[in-house]
């Protein structure tokens, strides 16, 4: 068995949320820009926070901040230091 390198969200066992876990495993190395888009809700509520913090640890902004609707909020793509996109969205 191979081990795996895992982080997990946080999680509220009684609560509604969502959750989920990172998971490095060598039959899952491939790196991609045209596959999945996983989109990631901001823990603070204001995208802007999370946009910030991209560069400075080593991503690249794909798309900046984009209003989807007044309802739903807003949404940018980055380029994470591994090479995938990971979509984050926000209220504000």
């Amino acid at each position: 068995m191979v081990p795996l390198d895992m982080a997990w969200f946080p999680w509220v066992e009684e609560g509604k949320c969502s959750s989920g876990s990172v998971v490095c495993h060598p039959d899952h190395d491939k790196l991609s820009m045209d596959g999945v888009l996983i989109y990631l809700t901001t823990q603070t509520g204001d995208l802007n926070d999370e946009l910030n913090r991209v560069e400075k640890a080593g991503g690249k902004m794909i798309q900046s901040k984009t209003l989807i609707a007044e309802d739903y909020g807003y949404m940018a793509i980055f380029k994470d230091t591994e090479g995938n996109r990971i979509a984050l969205h926000s209220r504000k």
